[in-house]
């Protein structure tokens, strides 16, 4: 203490903190567009909620949806038991009535089978024509068909599922500069030397979470070892198209369907730099140009389809061979402490500190999603 009985700036470093999450909105959105951007609707590219432990537990449900495929075909017209694709049998019950798309035939469901996914049912019902079917058919249930004053048959449900993650701690990343170096007058700096320095460690420390975002995996870490976050990549596991090369209208359309059917509403299509080139291109033959206008090029922020309107992301750390599609609400930011600057203890003739924060993500309805994993 330089003076007895007044402390200075430089007596009680340690524990002085800086909450600087809010300096990631100052950098530019192309940097951490999970974070930052907002799309072409206006809205932040993902929502953000707090957290308040390590592990982040979210429960996924699903409703038991009228509707299914075949899992094996029926070879004969006379055959009543059919396989219903894994874990959709119990979406059925005793006297529905069940469509078969392919064929128009209707069936009567009798009972359940001996074996999970199986179903007993009453052939040509309705007066329709019995027709052998295919595996991967669809199914459909038109609503039950009984009786005036039936029981009620078997109640049904399904468990929820419990997901989780992990938060992972970015950081801390040390900053050190010393008193001389404070004092040199540098050209290009509106501050200091040790504030340009913190400001280049929060920039690295977000990309490094945006990165994480998208591509990370998670472990639960022990004692010695840190915890990592799980990304979109880990999360997105029913809608993933690893064969398409290049992304096209078509190609587009069959995920944004398979969203649609599985009952999501994608609104965001996050593809990078590459995947941006190509998505702005497509059709590039039915754009025109007003004559009067002294712009040429063409920038897509919206796709449209049959299944939704989507907001184009740019995210320049999403690889070559992957795309995105989610909706908003599905992809949550969990924070359980937020990007912080933190003053160290002085030991010599410099200032140290250091930058840390510790984040994850929740990824709710993965079904309501996909990813192209093989563009090029």
């Amino acid at each position: 203490m330089a003076n007895p009985g007044v402390l200075g700036t430089f007596d009680l470093n340690v524990g002085i903190k800086l909450d600087i999450e809010d300096v990631i909105l100052l950098l530019s959105p192309y940097e951490v567009p999970l974070q930052g951007m907002y799309g072409a609707d206006g809205m932040s590219a993902l929502s953000t909620d707090e957290c308040f432990e390590k592990k982040v537990e979210w429960l996924d449900e699903q409703l038991l949806l009228p509707k299914s495929t075949l899992a094996a075909a029926v070879a004969t017209t006379t055959a009543t038991v059919i396989q219903m694709a894994a874990g959709t049998g119990v979406n059925f019950q005793t006297g529905d009535v069940l469509k078969e798309v392919a064929t128009s035939e209707l069936m009567q469901v009798t009972s359940w089978g001996n074996t999970a996914d199986y179903l007993n049912v009453s052939r040509g019902f309705a007066s329709t024509t019995a027709v052998a079917m295919s595996s991967g058919d669809t199914i459909l249930c038109l609503g039950s068909s009984l009786a005036e004053g039936s029981v009620p048959g078997a109640a049904r449900a399904v468990d929820r599922v419990d997901r989780y993650n992990w938060t992972q701690i970015f950081g801390p990343t040390g900053i050190q500069v010393s008193q001389s170096e404070q004092a040199v007058q540098k050209f290009g700096l509106t501050s200091t030397e040790f504030d340009h320095q913190v400001a280049n460690r929060v920039r690295e420390e977000a990309i490094k979470l945006e990165q994480a975002l998208i591509n990370g995996i998670p472990t639960a870490g022990s004692g010695t070892v840190g915890r990592t976050m799980g990304g979109f990549t880990n999360y997105i596991t029913s809608n993933v198209d690893s064969a398409t090369t290049t992304l096209s209208d078509s190609a587009i359309l069959v995920q944004a369907q398979a969203c649609f059917d599985a009952g999501g509403y994608p609104d965001r299509f996050m593809v990078g730099s590459k995947q941006k080139r190509v998505v702005s291109s497509i059709d590039s033959s039915q754009i025109r140009y007003g004559q009067d206008t002294d712009r040429r090029g063409q920038s897509v922020g919206y796709y449209e389809t049959d299944f939704g309107l989507f907001s184009i992301i740019l995210n320049r750390w999403c690889t070559t061979n992957q795309a995105f599609m989610f909706a908003r609400e599905q992809a949550t930011i969990m924070t359980l402490r937020p990007f912080q600057f933190e003053m160290l203890a002085k030991t010599g003739d410099f200032l140290a500190g250091m930058v840390v924060g510790e984040k994850s993500l929740r990824y709710r309805r993965q079904l309501h999603s996909a990813m192209f994993t093989a563009l090029t």
